[in-house]
């Protein structure tokens, strides 16, 4: 960013330098402060060179030399008139954004709210004194402009017209300067890697992280559909999506159910509730600057398969008209599963993501692999006979299990399970000392050992088993490969993969 010859003060709004799985759904619960922010003052401008000191603090994230996150009081937002406020159980903030077609270039949003406003809900923080709200990017909801300055960070209130500064004297002025290129969209015609990014609290930093290969869309899971009345949670954070684009990674924002079937059957009876949901993910997604939509609705009653069809139908074409890739998770088809139309799915979404993982779920009552070879195998096979397979991405677990084995008195065994990550399970090797054992019927390597009058047995996850599922999608030409998740893999299947998808 250029200073303005003459001004010391030169503010350049926020916005107008951007291009404007999961869990249970909730209302996301409030967050401590993010790990490592630092604690500055907030100063108000009285003449030039000259400010006052504010009751008031702000905890600011720093990432690669500069300021990433702002978060402020609550009641410095009051002080300032600024329309967003905490809500009654003060569990997070609301804002209502008035005017949003025009605020967003959305016009789509007149087919669907009858008011040319909408409410939106965004994370609160929580110090043990003061609720904080992060300001960072959300200029079209706050009104408030916030900038870089030679000194630090600016906030312009909308309604008092003063000027305030957060500082940050341990920074050089050079790194003050924050540039964000153009972002142009990876090309998806050749096979790549899907990454789903856990989020429960607050966001990674992907400032300090190495661009993966192959990795070309990361989906955060943001979003979740929080109560019966529509009501969206959010765990979004428009850093993430800089820092994600700076990495290369087009952004896929998921949004779930909340796996809640009764509040989903309830969801899709309700077409309106459905208007003003896909109005609000439209509205997030500009927001964020996100790319795409990643639906994961799960635990759906077969009745209702064909209202969930027309609602991703309907949310795939209000996403594509705003520019958005869509894409949509389903299962494993089985025959007690019968809420995912693939045909009818694959037609109106632009990718498909099968979950061929918990083959052995996590409450199954008997020990076996998370994703066995043959049986990721069954399943692709089937789905390619309503999925095309330029459309289809390949689930694959970076994760697997410790089964805990007793022994009953009447001679049955009940079985308790941990999941495990890929170092976790090398830890665990090692500790015990058992024998690992190759077991080519699944593709997959095994140990068991025992403690006390338990018994416990791993099927392995690492770079064997995970090239001969690469394999899958070279044999079948799949669109690519979906992994969950971000983490939980070790860093050396990243060149397998590499390889895998690159052909040779």
């Amino acid at each position: 960013m250029k200073k303005h010859p003459g001004n010391s003060i030169f503010l350049i709004t926020l916005a107008a330098l951007f291009a404007v799985f999961s869990i249970p759904a909730a209302q996301a619960s409030v967050q401590e402060p993010p790990e490592g922010a630092k604690i500055v003052p907030i100063e108000r401008i009285v003449t030039e060179g000259r400010v006052n000191r504010t009751p008031y603090f702000a905890y600011v994230s720093v990432r690669s030399g500069d300021i990433a996150d702002v978060w402020v009081p609550a009641e410095l937002l009051a002080d300032m008139g600024c329309p967003v406020r905490l809500s009654a159980d003060k569990t997070f903030f609301m804002g209502r954004i008035d005017e949003p077609m025009e605020k967003f270039g959305l016009p789509e949003l007149r087919e669907l709210i009858p008011n040319n406003a909408i409410d939106m809900n965004f994370r609160a923080v929580d110090d043990g004194e003061r609720y904080y709200f992060n300001i960072t990017g959300t200029e079209a909801v706050t009104g408030i402009t916030h900038t870089m300055t030679d000194s630090g960070r600016v906030i312009v209130p909308p309604a008092s017209g003063e000027i305030l500064i957060v500082g940050y004297p341990e920074l050089m002025p050079e790194k003050a300067k924050i540039f964000i290129p153009e972002f142009r969209r990876p090309d998806l015609s050749e096979p790549f890697s899907l990454l789903w990014d856990h989020v429960i609290g607050h966001n990674p930093d992907l400032s300090a992280e190495d661009a993966l290969p192959t990795v070309k869309v990361i989906s955060p899971t943001w979003f979740d559909l929080a109560d019966d009345n529509g009501t969206i949670s959010n765990r979004a954070d428009r850093s993430y999506t800089i820092y994600a684009h700076e990495k290369g990674y087009a952004v896929w924002a998921l949004v779930t159910n909340g796996f809640n079937r009764e509040r989903t059957t309830k969801f899709l009876a309700s077409q309106a509730m459905q208007k003003e949901f896909i109005a609000h993910m439209l509205v997030y997604a500009k927001l964020y600057g996100v790319d795409g939509i990643n639906i994961d609705f799960e635990n759906i009653a077969n009745e209702d398969a064909e209202r969930f069809t027309a609602f991703v139908r309907m949310f795939s074409e209000y996403g594509r008209r705003t520019g958005l890739a869509m894409s949509v998770d389903v299962p494993v088809p089985s025959d007690w599963n019968r809420a995912f139309e693939y045909a009818a799915l694959a037609d109106a979404v632009d990718y498909v993501a099968i979950m061929t993982y918990d083959e052995h779920w996590g409450t199954s009552p008997r020990a076996g692999s998370t994703a066995s070879l043959p049986w990721v195998d069954r399943a692709v096979q089937r789905v390619l006979t309503q999925v095309p397979p330029d459309k289809l991405l390949m689930g694959i677990p970076f994760y697997t299990r410790e089964w805990e084995e007793t022994r009953n008195r009447d001679g049955r065994v009940s079985v308790r399970a941990r999941t495990m990550a890929m170092a976790s399970t090398d830890v665990r090797l090692r500790e015990t000392g058992a024998g690992l054992q190759w077991l080519g019927d699944i593709g997959q390597n095994y140990f068991q050992y025992t403690s006390g009058d338990l018994n416990y047995r791993i099927w392995v996850e690492n770079e064997r088993s995970i090239a001969l599922r690469m394999a899958l999608i070279n044999r079948y030409r799949l669109a690519g490969a979906a992994f969950w998740r971000k983490g939980f893999e070790k860093p050396e299947v990243w060149p397998v993969i590499e390889e895998a998808l690159s052909g040779n």
